[in-house]
Order: structure tokens, then sequence, then C-alpha cells
């Protein structure tokens, strides 16, 4: 029912702008593409996901379908144009289902009660912060590079570097915090020195490349942890 009501506003809202503007936008704002956000609902029925998930599926493509409809006859002004967003809400439900309602493969059960572990209280070896010794170098040489290939050979390894490390450490959201915070201060110095020829391809490469790692790196951690 809130679907039809959101196709409804849709239709009106969409003759109402044709009729007060000659040149009104080709593209709108639609209310009911936020059907796309249905899939968090399985979310709320974690207990059944796998079950509760594929019922949303009908209702979006039912939607698309409807919009490619009223669009035909002229009743909405700019085509559906998210068929390529589906997939889309439906892994991040997936991966907020394994982040938050089910232990992951690699997870550890709880000690039990009285029982310490065998490595127990020992002190932590130096070995334990390699990941942060490899982060900061990484980030260093990251901050030091002056020519254009350098900078860019740096952050190709810097953007692997703080979305892997953080699966070394016992502190992974922190340290993808961290790792974040470090990949703004580095794009900021890269804007500073690099020529202005060369900043706006840069900046679209490096902040989808680091985009594609940082999911990669959460989706993974989810599925494991």
């Amino acid at each position: 029912m809130c679907t039809l009501a959101a196709l409804a506003i849709d239709c009106y809202s969409s003759l109402k702008r044709e009729n007060n503007a000659a040149h009104s936008p080709s593209s709108e704002a639609r209310l009911s593409d936020f059907v796309f956000f249905t899939p968090f609902i399985a979310l709320y029925y974690h207990d059944e996901f796998w079950i509760s998930l594929p019922f949303t599926l009908p209702l979006i493509i039912a939607t698309v379908a409807v919009q490619s409809f009223f669009h035909k006859r002229g009743w909405l002004k700019s085509p559906p144009e998210i068929w390529a967003m589906i997939p889309g809400p439906y892994l991040l439900a997936i991966v907020g289902y394994f982040m938050f309602f089910r232990e992951g493969i690699l997870s550890e059960p709880a000690p039990e009660a009285g029982v310490e572990s065998a490595l127990g209280e020992s002190a932590s070896s130096w070995l334990d912060f390699w990941p942060y010794a490899v982060g900061l170098i990484l980030f260093l040489f990251t901050m030091t590079a002056r020519r254009t290939d350098s900078i860019g050979f740096s952050h190709l390894l810097f953007i692997p570097a703080i979305t892997i490390l953080p699966f070394f450490t016992d502190s992974y959201w922190w340290t993808m915090l961290a790792g974040f915070v470090l990949f703004l201060i580095a794009v900021h110095r890269m804007f500073r020195v690099m020529n202005s020829d060369h900043i706006g391809g840069a900046s679209v490469m490096g902040g989808y490349f680091y985009m594609m790692a940082a999911f990669g790196s959460v989706v993974v951690y989810a599925i494991l942890y």
C-alpha cells in the first residue's frame, strides 16, 4: 500500500511540474525509489533472514516495472534508471546480517568461566605491533613522495595496507577508522603537491579504489568474524 501511494505521489508531482514549468529537468527524484531499502526489513526478522530476504525482491521488481509503465504513458517524466542498484541493498543487508546477527566462521567461542588461556596474561610481544609499524612506514612514504608517479605508487601501496592490516590487530574497527583518517590526510597532501592537471583523475581513482578496498575488507571481516 505504501508503494502504491508513493507511485501515485510521484505521478502527481511529475504532472504538476510539467504543467508549471515549460523546461522541467529530464531527471527527477521519486518517492517510490525508497522501495530499494526494503531488503533491510529482513534484518528485523533475522531469525528467518534467508527466508524473508527473497520476499522483498518481487516488490522491488514490480515497482520498477510500474515506473516503466507510467513513464511510457507519460505520467512519469524520467524513466527508471536504477535497475543496476538492485544488488546494492541486498549486498548491504547481507553484510549487516553477518556483522550483527551471525557469528563468523573464524570466531572463537567464549572461554569457560574460571578457565585461563595457556597464553594467559603474558606481556604483548613487540611482534604484535608490526601491522602498525608497516602502516606507519607506508604512510610516511606517501607523505614524503613528491613526483606524480611516486605519489600514485605510494597510494597504490597505502590503500591496500590500511584495509588489510586491521585483520592482524585486536581492534579491527578502530584500525580501519585510523586508516581512513590517515587516508584523508594523505589525499589532502596530494592536493597540495600534485599538478592541477592530474588532481581530478587521481582523486577519483584513489577514492574509488579506497571505497572498493574498504568495502571488500568489511565484507570479509563480517563473514569471518
